[in-house]
């Protein structure tokens, strides 16, 4: 008797926490074909290991642990399990910077000058249009990202002042801050080291005790200590042939440091879900929750973009209901969360290794949570005139990172044109071509292949059109601009890539007619352009060779090297062109002479090209 009344209580426990979650969520999701889908992923992509949660604002939908933490032990992934969350630990300065901002001791439009006049940064426009909390909290400032050295650093045991000191030149303001968006990891450390000013405790201190540990967050760590000792992963590079990398104590903690497994983190998403509040536990205002999740500084937003990146927390918008979160990436670690608070769910996936398998998972539990779902976007939409005005070529502007913008900026153009009573928009060099849904004037959605709509707002900057992604910039430009770079760029690539075995030839050639007595017209020309071939070669290979890691922002033979062959590159090109100029004439063939011009002026646009984007003599560990 008693084992049948604890089987019928059993049996309506089940039944009520049933009933709740059909209630609270409205739309059914089909787990296992998530699961087939997961499998798949893994199998082909090589997976290493993986955790993928989904949830409600108050239980956990479905938990899977995919792999090992470890390719050498073959520990399986499990609960346990922690990994690198990387830039998702810049949600967790905004929440606490939101505390201070309610509780009086801070405010969004705060100047950083008077605030920490100590740290060091550039800002030609400061009088006008100083650097404030809202611009480094939604990635406005300008500044530069983060140059090789800083990504370079590791140390555990710097404290937060000491690592804001170290390298300051990046914190430059490239435009007026709080025009665009650009991508920056020094906000979230200044941001984080002010609140230790206000507060005067240490900022992992003070986040563990006001943040995790009333919601809960037993495990998770800022450093390699505590329960990541025993738990964490090793994160690898490489998909077919993973190489272990190791643990990064990245130079300001709060930038990126937090490790954690899924269920431990899964409170403070489930907060957010619930607009500060988790099981009576209050972190936040539901006031703050919303200004967290709407972007106010950049210009698209004072457009009337509700996307793109608000305090620490940007939105992705799928079949037009728009979900919010952040994601992270370390050396071989990428992380994911994001939530719907009108939908009730949420997800977060995390991964220890730097494959494409990452990107799939996430479309996989995305769209598998929105099968059910009905779009919240017009089926249709008239292009007006004013739409149509907005065809053209498109070019990236206004970089994250000015250091990789010379490959940005020739490569990232997109075409913008009319079809069928469509705006369409294509990357120029080929791609997914997806159709651009006017929502407004000035709005639109950007409806991929993937089920993503992301909205792209039309903006004008003086006389400079412009459109804005959530997460980049656009600026207008001429088809003969867009096709020029890559055209003439293109074809002196190739001549570049040519010279090495062009150069090999003529090497021969000039040694058989000195055997014979002969000399080889204008070799000088030929021999320096063919060093000039050699040393770009060496370069390329060395900075595609040694970018993972972050080993270029180092001091060691890889970095130098860089260094030298960028110089040689230059003085292989100045000496082509001296002795071409002084041995021209002297060249009997006409096929011959074009095809030596060819080589010097490919040599010489490509030297030109990057002493415009400053790699002549670059110093990756400087």
């Amino acid at each position: 008797m008693k084992s049948t009344l604890f089987k019928t209580v059993g049996f309506l426990f089940f039944m009520l926490t049933f009933v709740h979650e059909v209630m609270a969520q409205r739309y059914p999701v089909q787990f296992d074909s998530l699961n087939i889908k997961i499998d798949s992923i893994a199998k082909k992509n090589h997976l290493v290991g993986a955790q993928i949660l989904v949830f409600t604002r108050d239980s956990v939908l479905f938990k899977r642990n995919v792999g090992v933490k470890n390719l050498q032990s073959k520990q399986p992934v499990t609960d346990q399990t922690m990994f690198r969350l990387g830039s998702i630990t810049k949600s967790v300065v905004a929440v606490s910077a939101l505390q201070l901002i309610e509780q009086g001791k801070l405010s969004l439009n705060d100047k950083l000058k008077e605030l920490a006049p100590e740290i060091k940064y550039e800002n030609q426009w400061e009088e006008t249009d100083p650097v404030r909390i809202v611009h480094l909290l939604e990635h406005t400032t300008g500044w530069d990202d983060w140059a090789l050295k800083e990504y370079a650093f590791s140390s555990d045991s710097i404290t937060l002042q000491q690592g804001i000191d170290l390298y300051p030149e990046s914190r430059k303001s490239r435009w007026r801050p709080g025009a665009f968006f650009a991508y920056c990891n020094s906000g979230p450390p200044v941001v984080a080291r002010i609140i230790e000013k206000k507060t005067g405790e240490e900022f992992e201190s003070l986040v563990r005790k006001r943040i995790f540990e009333p919601l809960g967050m037993t495990s998770i760590t800022f450093r390699l200590d505590g329960d990541a000792l025993q738990h964490l992963v090793t994160n690898y590079t490489g998909e077919t042939n993973p190489k272990e990398e190791p643990y990064w104590a990245i130079l300001r903690r709060p930038a990126g440091s937090l490790n954690s497994s899924a269920l431990d983190f899964m409170p403070f998403v489930q907060m957010l879900m619930q607009r500060g509040n988790l099981r009576g536990q209050k972190i936040i205002d539901s006031t703050s929750v919303d200004r967290m999740e709407l972007p106010q500084s950049a210009l698209s937003a004072k457009a009337g973009s509700r996307e793109g990146y608000g305090l620490h927390n940007y939105t992705t918008s799928y079949k037009g209901h728009l979900f919010h979160g952040h994601d992270g990436g370390v050396n071989g670690g990428l992380a994911h969360y994001v939530y719907n608070s009108d939908l009730n769910i949420g997800f977060i996936v995390l991964v220890n290794y730097d494959g494409s398998g990452f990107g799939k998972l996430n479309n996989a539990v995305m769209k598998t949570i929105m099968e059910a779902v009905p779009s919240a976007l017009p089926e249709k939409a008239t292009l007006t005139e004013q739409h149509k005005e907005l065809a053209g070529y498109y070019r990236a502007a206004y970089p994250r990172a000015q250091m990789t913008y010379f490959v940005e900026w020739p490569l990232n153009v997109v075409k913008v044109f009319e079809q069928d009573g469509k705006l369409m928009g294509q990357p120029l060099l080929g791609g997914d071509l997806d159709e651009l849904r006017p929502l407004s004037d000035n709005q639109f959605a950007q409806l991929d292949k993937e089920g993503y709509t992301n909205s792209v707002t039309a903006v004008k900057n003086s006389d400079e059109q412009l459109l804005i992604l959530p997460f980049g910039n656009m600026s207008k430009t001429s088809a003969l601009a867009a096709w020029l770079p890559i055209l003439v760029g293109g074809i002196a690539l190739l001549f570049t890539l040519l010279g090495l075995v062009v150069g090999l030839i003529w090497l021969l050639r000039a040694w058989y007619l000195g055997s014979h007595g002969r000399v080889m017209s204008a070799f000088a020309t030929r021999l320096n352009f063919w060093g000039y071939s050699i040393s770009f070669v060496v370069m390329a290979l060395l900075i595609i060779s040694n970018f993972s890691g972050f080993g270029l922002g180092k001091a060691q033979l890889s970095s130098y090297l860089v260094f030298v062959t960028s110089l040689s590159v230059a003085l292989f090109t100045m000496l082509a062109v001296f002795f071409w100029m002084r041995d021209k004439a002297k060249i009997p063939s006409r096929v011959d002479r074009a095809l030596v011009f060819l080589c010097v002026a490919s040599a010489l646009i490509i030297t030109i090209y990057f002493a415009i984007f400053g790699l002549v003599g670059i110093r990756t560990w400087a």
